[in-house]
């Protein structure tokens, strides 16, 4: 592990290329060819020398994970790093959850969420961190023992789904973005994911709980299309558990689904609607708990 000193250096790096690639000084430089050139030299040396090749220990730099330890990919996991991920996702999850409960993250990446709402359950309480990807799961392992939280955060190498499938079950990787892959069945498939098909173990909630595993009083959804079926194989959960529901909604079949499914299992629901439509983020409550509470709480921070 780097000391301090290192990382607070990459960081500045990393910053000062953040500002020229952005700056307007670039766009003056490019009316001249040669000064365009170089400075296109430039960040190609920058990426290479210290973006693509080093896997450093930083900290999480504000959120939801702030100070927690990960080695992210530059450029294409800044805003990890950064703590800009999913903003609204990061302030409903620091509003609601509480030492000694339970969550779930479907599709966990590299640990984003989980470790913040680690930090939150605290030493009684537990994340479980579901993902399908392989390099996923070896860095979540990896980000969980860095940061001690190997006794409050179980990572789980499986894809949840509507079924249960020991023998595995098609799953789509990602290319450059891990986060982007997802189950490949059933005639679905992950909207974004380019990568090989690998085949991994596939469970469905309620099978998950009912082998003695404690239910959550929040499950994160994010499988870049098949949220509909992770809620389909929670029906027992659902009904009986009840616990609150954020869900990343990546097209419009889903989202029909998904708000039949809300009318069916009596949760309330906020939409958070961007203006490209999708993704869309949902977050959901059962009609007898006070979901506005929750709402307006995390929009205060």
């Amino acid at each position: 592990m780097p000391s301090p000193a290192i990382a607070n250096l990459y960081a500045v790096l990393y910053r000062t290329y953040l500002v020229l690639k952005k700056s307007a000084a670039e766009g003056v430089l490019r009316r001249w060819p040669r000064l365009g050139r170089g400075l296109d030299q430039m960040k190609r040396l920058f990426e290479r020398r210290f973006l693509r090749r080093r896997r450093l220990w930083l900290q999480i730099q504000s959120g939801l994970s702030r100070g927690m330890w990960m080695q992210p990919r530059f450029p294409v996991e800044a805003l990890i790093w950064r703590g800009k991920h999913e903003p609204e996702v990061q302030d409903a999850i620091l509003a609601v959850v509480r030492p000694g409960e339970v969550v779930y993250d479907i599709g966990a990446h590299v640990g984003t969420m989980a470790l913040g709402a680690a930090r939150l359950v605290g030493d009684r309480g537990l994340v479980v961190a579901f993902d399908g990807d392989p390099e996923n799961i070896a860095r979540l392992r990896e980000h969980a023992a860095r940061n001690g939280f190997e006794n409050r955060l179980r990572v789980v190498h499986a894809a949840v789904w509507s079924r249960t499938a020991v023998d595995g079950i098609g799953f789509r990787r990602g290319t450059t973005a891990r986060s982007q892959g997802g189950v490949e069945a059933d005639g679905k498939r992950p909207v974004l994911a380019s990568g090989e098909v690998v085949n991994v173990a596939a469970i469905r909630l309620d099978d998950f709980v009912a082998a003695g595993e404690p239910p959550p009083q929040l499950v994160k959804i994010d499988v870049e299309g098949g949220e509909y079926e992770v809620l389909r194989g929670g029906e027992m959960l659902f009904a009986n558990q009840r616990p609150l529901v954020i869900v990343e909604v990546h097209h419009q079949e889903a989202a029909d689904q998904i708000t039949r499914w809300l009318s069916d299992y009596r949760y309330c629901a906020q939409w958070n609607i961007p203006k490209e439509k999708f993704p869309r983020h949902l977050f959901a409550w059962p009609t007898e708990t006070d979901g506005g509470a929750w709402m307006q709480d995390s929009r205060s921070r």
